[in-house]
């Protein structure tokens, strides 16, 4: 099992229990879906608010930041996210660009030039020798339109399949920022479990250790029985460490999204209404994902935009027509010859250009284009067979996550039972220290499982819906209602961000 486990004493837990009422918290990720587990059992919901009650470092706060205020903020300041929203921005520029290339080009050219001449010989005898210096002014103003060009027109519908691309990749980056804000936020609560779960698991080992201890100087016990609770007791305060490092780097995960670390946050609600998802086919996920999901349209566009590349570069083969029109005023203000001329002219000309011969270069883009169309269909298929996996995993994530939670949840009963049991017969001198000690372990153990389920069930219900490219702001409102309305916001305790909180091995023995 793994070492990241939750314990708690029982008589904090019994005392819990006896102020947990049962509430029923009818909130599903699927609408229309059919609850499996409506009601968690009386002694569970007592163990997840005691989880919440027994961090004595941590105090309530009504203000405790849930999970769409978390999104909103990494909204604004995830890096991430505003990279991919500021390269969607400049990617779809193309479209203006490659319109452009339809539009008629004006341009406005004005010189001015002074010029001076010597006569150096000259059969005129009226001109033989003499030398003048004077200014010419030219504008032009020219207006030039495409009528023809293949490749222009490839590269208009290429431009809009492109910016059908880009906005695809910003829903995908959309969708995976509500993704990463969910499993960040989850699995800083996760830690938080698991942390306040140690901490009280040292405090009963604390005890038992003290208690055996206590008993050996009285001769009552061995001192195999004291060295095992040492032992145990060294372990869990080892396991503390690691899970303490553990919930600050979750809490680092957070701020390196939104930018602040957040001073609160609310935790998981007492029930949780778990839903299979519907449809109930796996089959049908599938095809939702073919249709939906913004990376396999995004691998579909890119494959269409390779192919209008082709084309493009066929173009190159082809002949183009082009109007143009220009507008000429020419002053000059005299020369050697004669005095100052005055002249405007205007031209109107259909350009023909066809292409005969250029090196093998157009055959060669053309060929280059060919193979770049085939790679973007594998990545097409290389994201589709990606996305087909993780959308069964996530399935069965779902459904997996539902009865390993009904599971741990009976396993945790039957642990508490044989906690309560060997204690007892410990009491009664009936069994050794060490089985006692072995039963708290295992009960942590289920205890930590049981509470990473819940978490788990969360997480892959989102991974279903994203995979199939539904994953919305609402599935996310829908997740905080079981948030909401809970009195079990947590300050974060400076201890925990501090280096000044751990001790020494041998501090804590004493």
């Amino acid at each position: 099992m793994d070492d990241k486990n939750t314990n708690l004493s029982e008589f904090e837990i019994m005392k819990i229990k006896k102020r947990v009422r049962i509430s029923v918290v009818k909130i599903g990720l699927f609408q229309s879906g059919i609850p499996r587990v409506s009601v968690m059992r009386k002694s569970i919901q007592g163990l997840v608010k005691a989880t919440c009650l027994a961090g004595g470092m941590l105090s309530f706060s009504a203000q405790g930041e849930d999970l769409i205020e978390i999104y909103d903020l990494a909204f604004t300041n995830d890096p991430i996210f505003q990279s991919e929203f500021h390269e969607h921005e400049a990617s779809k520029e193309i479209y203006n660009q490659a319109k452009a290339a339809l539009l008629p080009t004006i341009k406005f050219d004005y010189s001015q030039t002074e010029t001076s001449q010597d006569i150096v010989s000259s059969d005129n005898e009226v001109f033989s020798s003499g030398s003048t210096s004077y200014p010419t002014t030219e504008m032009t103003l020219s207006l030039t339109q495409s009528i023809y060009s293949y490749s222009n027109w490839a590269y208009f519908k290429q431009a809009k399949e492109d910016v059908k691309r880009v906005a695809s990749e910003l829903e995908d980056a959309r969708q995976d920022l509500m993704m990463r804000t969910a499993e960040n936020y989850f699995a800083t609560l996760r830690e938080y479990d698991n942390y306040i779960a140690i901490k009280s698991e040292v405090i009963s080992l604390e005890k038992h250790f003290e208690l055996v201890k206590q008993q050996r100087e009285d001769g009552l016990a061995r001192v195999t029985d004291e060295l095992d609770a040492q032992a145990r007791y060294m372990q869990a305060k080892a396991r503390e460490v690691e899970i303490r490092n553990a919930f600050k780097d979750a809490l680092q995960s957070l701020k390196e999204m939104t930018g602040e670390m957040p001073k609160s946050l609310v935790s998981l609600g007492f029930d949780l209404n778990l839903i299979e998802p519907n449809p109930i086919a796996p089959e049908e996920w599938v095809e939702k994902s073919r249709d939906n999901n913004p990376m396999v349209l995004a691998k579909r566009l890119a494959a269409a935009v390779a192919w209008q590349e082709v084309r493009r570069q066929k173009g190159g083969h082809y002949p183009t027509l082009d109007f143009v029109f220009s507008q000429n005023a020419r002053e000059t203000e005299g020369s050697l010859f004669g005095g100052g001329s005055e002249v405007d002219t205007q031209d109107m000309m259909l350009k023909l250009t066809v292409p005969i011969y250029a090196g093998g270069a157009v055959s060669s883009k053309v060929r280059e284009a060919v193979e770049l169309h085939n790679k973007a269909q594998d990545e097409l298929k290389i994201e589709w067979r990606a996305t087909e996996r993780e959308t069964y995993a996530a399935f069965d994530g779902v459904v997996g996550s539902i009865a390993k939670v009904e599971a741990l949840q009976r396993s945790v009963d039957a642990y508490e039972l044989g906690v309560e049991a060997k204690r007892t017969a410990y009491e009664s001198g009936l069994t050794s220290s060490l089985s006692v000690l072995d039963a708290e372990r295992d009960l942590f153990f289920a205890r930590t499982e049981f509470f990473s389920a819940r978490y788990d069930y969360l997480i892959n219900t989102l991974r279903l819906k994203r995979a199939a490219g539904l994953l919305s702001v609402t599935d996310l409102k829908q997740i905080n209602t079981m948030l909401l309305g809970q009195e079990q916001a947590f300050d974060v305790a400076i201890e925990l961000l501090n280096k000044s909180g751990y001790r020494t091995s041998a501090q804590a023995v004493r």
